[in-house]
């Protein structure tokens, strides 16, 4: 039998409405003229609240944007963060930290960069790798050697711009080396003025909640009952055995559910595998994924070539 993962996700797809449970759309990254961003706080959050998102994070560069500086529409949910930016010691670019639910300052660039995480964690915070492509970082030598991180930022709208925005080879990598399976948002990470469309309303993050709180956004993105897009929706994803599955050779089989798809690739710790109908859209496909994979997660590219991310499922219970 194959062993497990050391910390399975909680699927959002097992979460069903009859309990109470909905989506969220929202944005944990981005950035005011409280650091380098080019819009007020306040402007920054009316653009996202107009554009149908129901959480932001303001995570202006060593500074917390406070939450009751800014007045937001009923029910929107505002999280106060930071990104926080430790020197590398380990001989890698500076480390770029998301950190979430802060509410006291860090004095991150004289510290190490497992002594913000810790500090972070020491206020029930979290704290998740920025735009690793972008900022060259080499998991085994950068990442490895911390610990405590959420996880990661497979897609950044600004580091896109710059010719860097996944990291999902980065995310597969961190995961193999750790055995271990981490969530990933998608993010903006805007720094230009809406007006410009140039890095604002491109990356999402969807949690599936009960309640519209910044404790149950965090919640949720900690546990990987989320995913992450530039367009395209997840509508559901499950996962049983095969059947040609056997002790000896396990085989999952998946049903993935989704807005317009040309193709989904399966995405498991050893290869994956792609569905397809040789250019033709569809909404919902059954195949199996890659045989004896102990873990897979699904890529869902739209007609024009945009990504949504599932988190990774643990296909070792089934």
């Amino acid at each position: 039998m194959l062993a497990a993962p050391q910390n399975p996700l909680t699927s959002p797809f097992d979460l069903p409405d009859g309990d109470g449970y909905a989506w969220l759309k929202g944005n944990l990254h981005t950035h005011t003229t409280n650091s380098d961003g080019r819009e007020e706080p306040q402007q920054r959050l009316d653009g996202y609240a107009e554009q149908g998102y129901d959480f932001l994070c303001l995570t202006d560069h060593h500074a917390i944007t406070r939450i009751d500086t800014v007045r937001a529409p009923a029910d929107f949910v505002l999280i106060e963060g930071a990104e926080l930016h430790p020197t590398n010691p380990f001989g890698g670019q500076t480390h770029h930290f998301v950190a979430l639910d802060i509410h006291e300052h860090v004095e991150a660039q004289t510290m190490a960069p497992q002594l913000v995480i810790d500090a972070v964690l020491e206020q029930g915070g979290q704290v998740w790798l920025a735009h690793p492509h972008w900022s060259s970082v080499n998991i085994l030598r950068d990442t490895v050697p911390l610990r405590g991180l959420s996880g990661l930022e497979v897609f950044n709208t600004t580091c896109r711009c710059a010719g860097r925005g996944e990291s999902s080879v980065h995310w597969d990598d961190w995961m193999r080396l750790e055995d271990r399976l981490y969530p990933a948002l998608a993010t903006d990470d805007a720094h230009a003025p809406a007006a410009d469309r140039r890095d604002t309303y491109q990356g999402w993050t969807m949690v599936r909640v009960k309640e519209r709180t910044a404790a149950a956004v965090l919640a949720a993105v900690a546990a990987g009952a989320s995913y992450a897009s530039e367009g395209p929706e997840i509508l559901d994803i499950q996962l049983r055995p095969a059947a040609n599955s056997s002790p000896e050779r396990p085989v999952a089989e998946a049903t993935v559910r989704c807005s317009a798809a040309r193709r989904i690739a399966a995405v498991s710790d050893d290869w994956g595998t792609e569905y397809h109908l040789h250019g033709e859209l569809f909404e919902a496909a059954t195949f199996p994924v890659r045989p004896a994979a102990r873990w897979v997660r699904f890529e869902i590219v739209g007609p024009d070539g945009r990504k949504a991310w599932s988190n990774p499922f643990d296909l070792t219970a089934l």
